[in-house]
């Protein structure tokens, strides 16, 4: 890995307090990002990290150890703007989870739809708008697992790089849509970003999308079933809902694909036996009382 970036790492409601009160008075805006845990590595949905830059120094909060109002009254400080870069699923995170409406938002995917950049992950952005190469091994800290303590140095370093390009992004992206006579749009839709609240019902990723609409009501109905009971088998072991029983099997039960019988599906080793053996007489049961 480069040398990182200098930061501060933020353990404790002191520490938060006495950096939020000493940002410069005339501080309007800061780089904003977060690391989440969205059933990777764990069941659920984790706020893991809070990165912050100002233009001179970048923090990493640990929300895991400073009181969430804390973070909750930096978020929704409405005198200070949040730049951020695709910043939806990290709010809906927030909003569902903790209560924090992160708004005063200067989010830069719409600018980057706008121009019609091939490519829009961030790192693709970064490379392609500042020249800025991602750092090498920088992959393997996309699917790194933010609810460990300590957090790795390298996976610091990682989550510090990318918020500290985004106050020369938004400059050169400003640039861009001003050229292109695209600033208006792009601020109306900034705008739209934070005047619809996040949804916090939305039905898991595995019961909306095309193959689901594939099912006749009666399957989505039994998937539906099948999907609660492995949700409270996934909560219950702390695993992933895919670790426990894969996505795909489950999905193959309520189309009526294979041979129907959940006890053929290899169980993963990180599943306890007991804790399996008894969610495949559940799934079982289920479907013998749909097929009648």
């Amino acid at each position: 890995m480069p040398a990182m970036h200098p930061y501060r790492y933020i353990a404790d409601d002191t520490a938060f307090r006495s950096w939020y009160a000493n940002l410069p008075a005339e501080q309007y805006a800061v780089a904003v990002d977060l690391e989440a845990e969205f059933n990777l590595h764990i069941y659920g949905e984790h706020f893991c990290l809070l990165q912050v830059y100002d233009g001179t120094t970048a923090v990493a909060i640990d929300p895991q150890t400073v009181s969430i109002g804390l973070i909750k009254e930096f978020l929704e400080n409405r005198q200070l703007l949040k730049i951020t870069y695709d910043c939806a699923s990290d709010r809906q995170l927030l909003y569902k989870n903790h209560g924090i409406l992160m708004n005063c938002i200067l989010d830069l995917r719409p600018a980057v739809q706008l121009l019609g950049l091939q490519k829009q992950g961030l790192s693709s952005v970064l490379e392609e708008i500042l020249g800025i190469e991602p750092a090498r091994g920088k992959k393997r800290f996309q699917q790194y697992n933010w609810t460990r303590r300590p957090v790795h140095e390298d996976a610091l370093a990682y989550a510090i790089d990318d918020v500290v390009h985004l106050y020369r992004l938004r400059d050169a992206l400003m640039q861009q849509l001003a050229a292109a006579g695209q600033t208006d749009r792009f601020l109306v839709e900034n705008f739209a970003v934070q005047d619809t609240l996040p949804e916090t019902d939305r039905k898991p990723g595995m019961l909306r999308g095309g193959r689901v609409r594939k099912l006749k009501p009666a399957q989505l109905k039994l998937l539906e079933r099948l999907h609660a009971v492995r949700e409270e088998a996934a909560r219950e072991v702390n695993l992933p809902p895919n670790t426990v029983f894969p996505n795909r099997d489950l999905y193959a039960l309520a189309a009526g694909q294979g041979n129907g019988d959940p006890a053929a599906i290899k169980p993963s080793r990180a599943m306890p036996a007991e804790r399996y053996q008894r969610l495949v007489r559940d799934l079982s049961d289920i479907l013998q009382s749909a097929r009648g």
